[in-house]
């Protein structure tokens, strides 16, 4: 109990001391110069602030950026508290989908459709993952992909190529067992990194029209066509690692790097990471295989996060110039080429980077689904939201406790509680 009220009392703080921070920064200084607050939960983003405010002098804007992070897992409480105290920063980094509409829903960000003119130039699927009511609330700034990635050492070793088709891809599970090589490490432990497979599978199988079909609700979540790919992903099972159902995502990660696993199914934004574990690891990458020859491999792309415009900020024109420049080309050049990830703005070519990043942006420009299903769709802004039913569901599913058309009924049933489409 102790430690809990020690803890308690350290989240309060961080939260007030940020809340008199911020309200003593958000300001005009004598010579014109306008402070902007940011907060984020990317550390990281430091560096890029400081380019930006860089750029934005040179363009004869007077802005200075102060920049906050905060640990991933406070951030959310104490942005929450802050803007409810109506004390927030005046630039808010935000989730995309669910975490930027509630708080466009509750007034506290400036609508940006007409006040941004680069929003024109990002595509209807990235700019919908930023949309409440149909108005822009945030400019996005990044793009996340989930796909396989693959040992090129083994399969080399093996003689196996990257597959065309899901038989493909059974074949060579098979293959790598019968050589006493473990297939695939999975973290069965936490269920978002098991959605990434269904992200994978599913961008591959279900198709923009049939997800455009249940975001209307004309098709179910307890349709065949989602329970196949809910039952071919429990089938892999047997080719995972031995006790993944305890292993944690870092695990899953550790073994594909000591070449211990020929296979893992993760975000482009682990890769960097894997090559830091390992910088001799020869990775390759391929979109999860269609049943069907005759179809192509498809991506599940989505949104990172969107910089917002907090609707009481004092430096309201200020904070509106630095997105303006977030929402540029330029800026999206500077995004990918300082932290290899996929930048919102479209046509981009990194100048630095893994080649997994430039084969993931080709995926991204080429092969991305239009329509959302899972994170970042419209089945997450609700409660309770596909991601976290989806999580619970996935390890019930792997453990036998429940069959894939058990968890797709249940799925359905309980999104049917509050998303409107699913009740006529």
């Amino acid at each position: 109990m102790l430690k809990k009220i020690v803890s308690c009392l350290a989240i309060f703080a961080i939260i007030f001391g940020s809340l008199a921070a911020c309200s003593s920064n958000s300001s005009g200084g004598k010579d014109g110069n306008q402070t902007v607050t940011i907060w984020s939960w990317r550390k990281q983003d430091a560096s890029i602030w400081k380019e930006v405010q860089k750029k934005l002098n040179e363009k004869g804007k007077k802005i200075t950026i102060k920049f906050r992070d905060f640990t991933p897992t406070q951030y959310d409480a104490s942005l929450q508290t802050a803007m409810k105290g109506g004390k927030g920063p005046d630039i808010l980094t935000l989730r995309g989908g669910a975490g930027i509409s509630k708080y466009a829903e509750a007034g506290q960000l400036v609508a940006l459709d007409d006040k941004v003119p680069g929003l024109k130039d990002f595509t209807d699927g990235i700019l919908s993952q930023v949309k409440t009511n149909g108005k822009a609330y945030a400019v996005p700034f990044a793009i996340q992909t989930s796909q396989f990635f693959y040992n090129k050492d083994i399969f080399a070793k093996y003689n196996l190529q990257e597959p065309k088709t899901w038989d493909d891809l059974i074949n060579i599970m098979d293959t790598l067992k019968s050589k006493n090589v473990t297939p695939m490490a999975v973290s069965g432990r936490e269920g978002w990194a098991l959605n990434l497979i269904v992200d994978s599978v599913g961008a591959s199988s279900l198709g923009d029209e049939w997800v455009q079909g249940l975001i209307d609700g004309k098709n179910k979540f307890s349709d065949p066509k989602f329970v196949d790919v809910l039952k071919r992903i429990n089938d892999l099972k047997k080719y995972f690692q031995d006790g993944y159902s305890a292993a944690s995502y870092q695990d899953m990660e550790t073994l594909f790097t000591q070449g211990k696993v020929a296979m893992i199914v993760d975000g482009i934004w682990a890769v960097n990471t894997l090559q830091s574990q390992n910088p001799n690891l020869k990775i390759g990458s391929f979109l999860a295989p269609p049943v069907d020859e005759s179809q192509q491999p498809h991506v599940y792309a989505f949104v990172d996060g969107g910089y917002g415009v907090n609707a009481k900020s004092k430096v309201k024109d200020a904070a509106l110039e630095v997105l303006k420049f977030t929402a540029t080309k330029e800026y999206a050049q500077m995004y990918t080429d300082t932290f290899g990830e996929i930048p919102a703005y479209p046509g981009i070519t990194p100048t630095k980077g893994t080649e997994m990043l430039k084969v993931a942006m080709d995926n991204y420009k080429n092969r991305a689904i239009n329509k959302l299903f899972r994170i970042r769709s419209p089945f997450s802004q609700g409660d309770p939201g596909i991601d976290t039913e989806l999580a619970a569901g996935m390890q019930s599913l792997l453990a036998g406790k429940q069959t894939p058309q058990q968890l797709a009924d249940k799925i359905q049933k309980d999104i049917s509680k509050w998303y409107k489409p699913f009740q006529k």
